[in-house]
């Protein structure tokens, strides 16, 4: 018998059933993902104990019971691992994972060579109204940054990049408060991923991703905070259209700890 031939509290009862199960099912892979994620953290003593959560209530959530987003931050958080990830299973980005460049000495403020880019840094986010463009910034300092490790590392062959420290728990805990990031402003389609943006003049860092033919949605990794779209006739690149509402001001190519 097809749907259409169903009763309408026969059709109403097997829509509810079908949710159910798929919620089920996705509850269960996201326990899936939370052992994987525990036993590589350490185990679950330590992982709870990170976490500041009781060990029986990290074995409920790892038998199958369903997680409130706290939790899944705080586990997320806890095994150094994407909320992202955990909670739906896309994988993060490699170029946003963690990297110590001072650790790499990828950085120096000395030792001038030929394989060395100049880079600005930011030591915090610029103020409101300064406009889109980093060159017009102030307050930075330069170092000199690997064009090997820029380009092998990262990815990366622009020359358009700049690190600035990141204020906020938005982009927790893919980006976390006081993490610097490398943007690169060298004008591209805009298509998925995490960006710097200018919001009617506040410099903000958010993941784009295309809703549709004509609304990008601007996503918080913090789930606590709220989703909003923007028509696409409304955005462009820095200040290519004079009545946008959101400017990108560059692409976030990598996310460091930089030891200064």
């Amino acid at each position: 018998m097809s749907l259409s031939n169903l009763p309408n509290d026969d059709i109403d009862e097997f829509a509810v059933e079908q949710d159910h199960d798929e919620r089920e099912e996705e509850i269960s892979e996201r326990a899936k993902r939370l052992h994987s994620a525990v036993r590589q953290a350490g185990g679950n003593g330590k992982v709870a104990a990170r976490a500041n959560m009781k060990l029986g209530t990290l074995s409920r959530y790892l038998a199958g019971r369903d997680m409130k987003a706290s939790a899944m931050i705080a586990l997320a958080d806890a095994c150094e691992v994407s909320l992202d990830w955990l909670a739906k299973g896309v994988e993060p980005t490699p170029a946003l994972e963690t990297i110590p460049l001072r650790t790499a000495a990828a950085v120096t403020q000395k030792n001038e060579d030929d394989d060395a880019l100049p880079v600005k840094f930011f030591e915090v986010e610029p103020s409101a109204g300064v406009g889109v463009y980093p060159s017009e910034w102030v307050d930075s300092q330069d170092f000199l940054v690997s064009k090997k490790f820029i380009r092998q590392v990262l990815g990366v062959w622009s020359s358009k990049i700049f690190f600035v420290r990141v204020q906020g728990d938005s982009m927790t805990p893919t980006i976390r408060s006081g993490e610097t990031i490398l943007v690169d402003y060298a004008p591209q389609d805009i298509v998925d991923g995490l960006f710097m943006l200018s919001l009617h003049g506040r410099l903000i860092v958010k993941r784009l991703s295309i809703k549709d033919m004509h609304n990008i949605s601007v996503i918080s990794d913090n789930p606590r905070y709220n989703t909003f779209d923007v028509p696409m006739n409304k955005m462009c690149w820095a200040s290519a259209d004079p009545d946008a509402e959101l400017r990108v001001v560059g692409k976030v190519v990598g996310r460091f700890e930089m030891g200064f």
